[in-house]
């Protein structure tokens, strides 16, 4: 009698890192509805757009999208002060994400089931025996210093080189000096007529925290970096949103809403990207880009008359092999989104 092949879970498990920006919605929101993801936990930082506490609350209540048995998924509540510097993004751009881009969930969460990151995180890959994937959509602060804490602790550091499958990162860009076309820096245009950093070769997860970005790249676990020099090819556009509009399911309308926000507004077909949706879609679709390797080191040295920090140094000797994403297929990418958005039926 012969018997049936047991049935494989070929469901990737991810794990989100994120600082609940506009496009971090976007990105979760893939995930979730993604048939081909498990998400295992998503854990949040207050070093980006959004502060800690309300960050945890939002991504507790996002999860009432997704029916009665997300509602238990755990939230990881992570670090609001960075590794170096004290780099914030813009009171308006904080404002708009502590809020949710006023973008309504359809309840809030009863029993959100919440953890300290470090913790959680330590337990979970001490008795991990899957493979792992890491969504850094946030900067490097909690998985650096989970890293960092690595570094001292040889059992730990064993299970999360064997864990983790692969970091994919949204961060950084490859300069002109490196690489033709190149990309400049994203941190002045958010800045807008107030100008508090003088910096035009940083990527702002990079620039949030350096040395938190640093530590990820060194650990030494596989890493998959989707620098500006990709997203900048797959701008947020009014016929993606259009499009996104046209889906009739309560994770499109969310998301609409979102992007419907005047400051994520403002910014449609003018300097948004795809930015954190483009590394998420990458998880199920590494063909959405292209990427080189290069040897790279984030720099750490500040300086206010010439500030270079943040910035990604091609470095033979010192550098960390990243398969950086250099180009995306922008029809491609907004397809593969649009697709998920239409499988969602809650």
């Amino acid at each position: 009698m012969k018997h049936a092949a047991p049935v494989m879970n070929t469901r990737t498990k991810v794990i989100i890192d994120t600082d609940v920006d506009f496009d971090d919605y976007m990105a979760i929101v893939y995930l979730m509805l993604n048939p081909q993801i498990e998400v295992v936990a998503i854990s949040v930082t207050g070093c980006g757009a959004v502060h800690l506490s309300k960050g945890v609350e939002n991504v507790a209540n996002l999860l009432t999208l997704f029916g009665q048995g997300a509602l238990h998924l755990p939230i990881l509540r992570g670090t609001s002060a960075p590794l170096s510097f004290s780099n914030v993004f813009p009171a308006d751009v904080r404002n708009g994400a502590d809020i949710h881009y006023e973008a309504p969930f359809p309840a809030t969460n009863p029993s959100p089931v919440i953890h300290n990151a470090q913790d959680w995180l330590h337990d979970f890959f001490i008795n991990n025996h899957e493979p792992i994937t890491i969504l850094s959509i946030g900067g490097g602060t909690n998985f650096g210093t989970l890293f960092r804490t690595a570094q001292q602790d040889p059992i730990l550091q064993a299970k999360l080189k064997s864990g983790i499958q692969q970091i994919v990162m949204m961060g950084g860009n490859i300069l002109p000096r490196y690489i033709t076309p190149g990309a400049v820096g994203n941190i002045e245009p958010t800045l807008g007529s107030n100008v508090i950093y003088r910096n035009t070769v940083a990527e702002w997860n990079i620039f949030i925290d350096p040395l938190g970005a640093q530590l990820m790249f060194e650990f030494g676990v596989p890493l998959r970096l989707i620098a500006l020099n990709a997203t900048n090819d797959v701008p947020l556009d009014q016929g993606f949103v259009d499009a996104l509009k046209s889906i009739d399911t309560p994770a499109a309308k969310f998301l609409s809403a979102v992007l419907a926000y005047p400051g994520n507004a403002a910014g449609i077909g003018t300097y948004l990207s795809f930015w954190d949706p483009l590394a998420a879609c990458t998880i199920a679709v590494p063909s959405l880009v292209s990427t080189q390797v290069f040897p790279l080191m984030v720099y750490q040295e500040l300086n206010e008359e010439d500030d270079q920090s943040a910035s990604l140094i091609v470095d033979a000797k010192y550098g960390s092999p990243i398969d950086v994403a250099i180009s995306a297929n922008k029809n491609a990418v907004y397809s593969e989104f649009l697709r998920v958005m239409r499988l969602s039926t809650t």
